[in-house]
Parts: C-alpha cells; structure tokens; sequence
C-alpha cells in the first residue's frame, strides 16, 4: 500500500470514528474539533501532554478582583 492509499485509508477510518461517536455519544462538532486539534498539536510536537505555562497578572481594575492566567504556548 503507498502513502496515498494509508492516507486515505487513514481519513476514512478517522472519519468513521468521528461519525461513531457522534451518533453513539451526545458529543458536539466544537468539542470533537477542539480533541483533533488537540491531536494534531500532540503529533507534531511528538507529546501526550498539555504542556503551557501561565503568568498571574494581577487585576487593577476595583470593580473585578479577580487574577488571570495566561497559558503560553
């Protein structure tokens, strides 16, 4: 099998499990788009993990008291 049919066959099977899921579990688009992204980045960074680190900033504003985080990536 050349690359061209794995990837196809790869899309097609990917796109079988979406549609599974889909129809089997009360999940929707937004959520299985942010598990593929979430896929991809795992992929082309070679990790399983959610990897960022995040800076507290402290709020000036009175009227909300509240801190922040900001993750970077």
């Amino acid at each position: 099998m050349d690359i061209n049919d794995q990837t196809d066959t790869f899309q097609y099977e990917l796109a079988k499990l979406i549609y599974r899921f889909k129809s089997e579990y009360d999940i929707n688009d937004y959520t299985i788009a942010g598990c593929l992204d979430f896929a991809k980045l795992s992929v082309l960074t070679e990790t399983d993990d959610v990897i960022f680190t995040g800076e507290l900033t402290e709020d000036t504003d009175e009227e909300e008291d509240t801190d922040e985080t900001f993750p970077h990536f």
